[in-house]
């Protein structure tokens, strides 16, 4: 609602209608009457008429400049808006990355868990069977060795070589095939059945 407020400028009683408070407008006024004092000591030979004139043109001045700044300060308000949008874009980006991290890492740690049980119960499984298996003798351990060696030999093409004479009736010995400790007391029954 409009209001009538008196204010005095430079001596003289002006009523402004208005609808800020009225603590407000005297402010204002005081203030013009300052800046009107201010100019009139400046240069002694203007009168009030022109004192006036210079201050509306210093306030239209100011005006102008602080709604320059106050432009400059809104686009750069506009600009750190959308920084901070992309900004919380990429935070939620981030945030979905580190979730789904944090649930490929839980179900990583399950599997570890799982394998490692299942290393356990593997691990028990090979003692148990380790104290059932029979020792072998040194006789089927020296059998296994000269098998791996014959093996080792006929993969590196090693041809046994026999000295023989001309003059000898007999046919040349085939080397013997070291037999299994273990099989040497079985012999297979030939025969009819």
């Amino acid at each position: 609602m409009k209001k009538r407020v008196s204010v005095q400028l430079d001596g003289r009683s002006y009523v402004v209608i208005t609808e800020d408070d009225e603590e407000y407008v005297k402010g204002i006024a005081a203030e013009v009457s300052e800046n009107l004092l201010k100019a009139s000591r400046s240069a002694k030979n203007l009168d009030v008429r022109d004192c006036a004139i210079l201050v509306a043109l210093d306030y239209c001045d100011d005006s102008k400049k602080e709604k320059r700044r106050n432009k400059e300060l809104v686009v750069k308000a506009d600009q750190i808006m959308q920084h901070t949008n992309e900004l919380n874009k990429k935070c939620a980006d981030y945030k979905g990355r580190l979730t789904d991290a944090i649930n490929e890492n839980t179900r990583l740690s399950k599997r570890i868990r799982a394998l490692e049980e299942q290393l356990r119960v593997l691990n028990k499984d090979n003692e148990r069977l380790r104290r059932f298996e029979p020792k072998k003798t040194d006789a089927e351990k020296q059998f296994e060795k000269t098998v791996q060696e014959k093996r080792a030999e006929r993969l590196m093409g090693y041809v046994p070589m026999e000295q023989g004479s001309l003059f000898d009736d007999e046919e040349p010995q085939q080397p013997e095939m070291p037999v299994n400790p273990a099989k040497q007391g079985k012999k297979k029954k030939h025969g009819k059945h």
